[in-house]
């Protein structure tokens, strides 16, 4: 196997933060240290540089069908633009074909990847049907390497919508089986009662699209979905989660046993809803949907603390001829933006340089938390013997994110104009080096399914 030594570089090991070297044998880490007298194949000289796990983003939307258009990114584009923003796994989403099986998920995800993925990718297969047949298909999922399954509580229309009392049975089925269930919260009644009344007023601009869903849709589906968790024993993940209350639920909720765990996403921390009164305020339309700075300011200190344990892009990019449908509408926007490619230098941009995250815990919340929550156990890390998955970032580089320096294919920036302190420069993936600068040195089609299997316990 050829070997390759990543030399000089300031390496980020668990707590430790140090100059060192990484050696990796053909896919994997083999050794990390001073390791000047070792000879390898190849040398990287990685001087001035931090060298770090590639990040792992469980939250994705490729090939997407929602509200009747399908999202921008797909197994070659969407890979491709996480690779150059130093992302090296992905975890997509899947719902289950209307009237078909949950486990046809597996192979659905497989063909859409096939020759396509340029790292390495899983997916979470998304409940449309609770029935006690595909109930009994959980085991199988897990079996097959898909062991975090996804539930919303929204999305009547879409097909979607898991009412409360299926939602208990999913978690006591999820517990049975050694699953987690994921749960996307917004209270359905309050949300549906909320967009009719502000449609009814004539309200109908984007700012609309957070008025009609507060607070209050979100915290009360949390507590729900908190609340079933415990009475049944299921491993519960919220996700994208968005308020200053949320994260308390969280810490209540451990305290009294429950395995209840959360996230947060790049743009929950950085922007507000003000975004959405601007006149092109439609392109950041998601849910839930952009909150308060005061929600902004209690998100960063739950990414400390550790309530709450990641942060994930929720890429959902669509053509802006798809948003511009709802224009006059806000309730037929289609909910998302793109993301992927921005998260893992927001984050350390935000966090890291703004003195808001230790470099440490940078790495926690893009990688190691991650791939340790959702059983990718050859990610997240720079230990030996996991997968050589490695960037080489620039901490001192400074540029401005945008369409200019975007990687996507969709047609615009969601975090257009932002001052971004550091870059990545290099990226590998399996010991192979994809991206260097600002080129893709590459195949697509190299990425391979990661059979995960979920730790028994969570202790992040």
């Amino acid at each position: 196997m050829k070997t390759k030594i990543i030399r000089g570089g300031t390496v980020v090991l668990a707590q430790t933060v140090s100059q060192q070297d990484v050696l990796i044998r053909g896919e994997a880490i083999a050794a990390v240290g001073q390791l000047g007298e070792l000879a390898a194949d190849e040398i990287i000289d990685a001087g001035g540089l931090l060298v770090l796990p590639g990040g792992v983003d469980t939250h994705v939307h490729f090939n997407d069908a929602f509200m009747g258009t399908v999202s921008v990114h797909d197994y070659r584009t969407g890979t491709i633009a996480a690779a150059f923003g130093g992302t090296t796994s992905v975890i997509d989403f899947a719902n289950q074909p209307f009237g078909g099986t949950l486990l046809s998920t597996v192979d659905m995800k497989k063909e859409e990847a096939r020759g396509k993925a340029l790292i390495d990718w899983n997916f979470h297969p998304s409940f449309t049907d609770t029935s006690d047949r595909t109930l009994a298909e959980i085991r199988a999922c897990v079996a097959a390497g898909a062991p975090s399954l996804k539930a919303y509580m929204t999305y009547r229309d879409e097909g979607l919508l898991v009412e409360p009392p299926d939602l208990k049975r999913v978690l006591a089925a999820v517990a049975e089986a050694g699953a987690m269930l994921l749960v996307h919260a917004e209270d359905n009644d309050l949300a549906e009662a909320g967009i009719a009344r502000e449609l009814a007023g004539g309200r109908t601009a984007p700012i609309y699209h957070a008025r009609s869903k507060p607070h209050l849709v979100e915290n009360k589906a949390n507590e729900t979905a908190v609340r079933l968790a415990r009475e049944t024993g299921g491993r519960l993940f919220i996700v994208h989660m968005t308020t200053a209350e949320g994260p308390e639920l969280i810490a209540k909720a451990r305290a009294a046993g429950a395995d209840v765990w959360g996230e947060t996403c790049t743009h929950y921390l950085i922007y507000t809803e003000a975004m959405l009164e601007r006149e092109d305020g439609l392109k950041w339309v998601c849910s839930p949907p952009l909150r308060t700075q005061a929600d902004v300011d209690a998100l960063w200190p739950s990414l400390v603390s550790g309530l709450l344990s990641q942060v994930t892009s929720d890429d959902a990019a669509y053509w802006m001829e798809a948003k511009r449908f709802g224009k006059d509408r806000f309730d037929l926007i289609p909910n998302g933006m793109p993301g992927i490619e921005p998260r893992f230098h927001l984050l350390y941009s935000e966090g890291v340089a703004k003195g808001r995250l230790s470099l440490p815990r940078f790495v926690e919340l893009v990688a190691t938390n991650p791939a340790h929550i959702y059983g990718m156990r050859q990610k997240g890390s720079l230990l030996p013997g996991k997968d050589a998955d490695i960037v080489l970032f620039d901490p001192t580089a400074r540029w401005t994110m945008g369409q200019a320096t975007s990687h996507s294919p969709c047609d615009y920036h969601a975090f257009e104009g932002l001052e971004i302190t550091g870059r990545v420069q290099k990226v590998f993936s399996r010991g192979d080096l994809i991206v260097d600068g600002d080129e893709l040195v590459a195949e697509p089609g190299r990425g391979r399914y990661v059979h995960c299997v979920l730790p028994e316990r969570l202790s992040i």
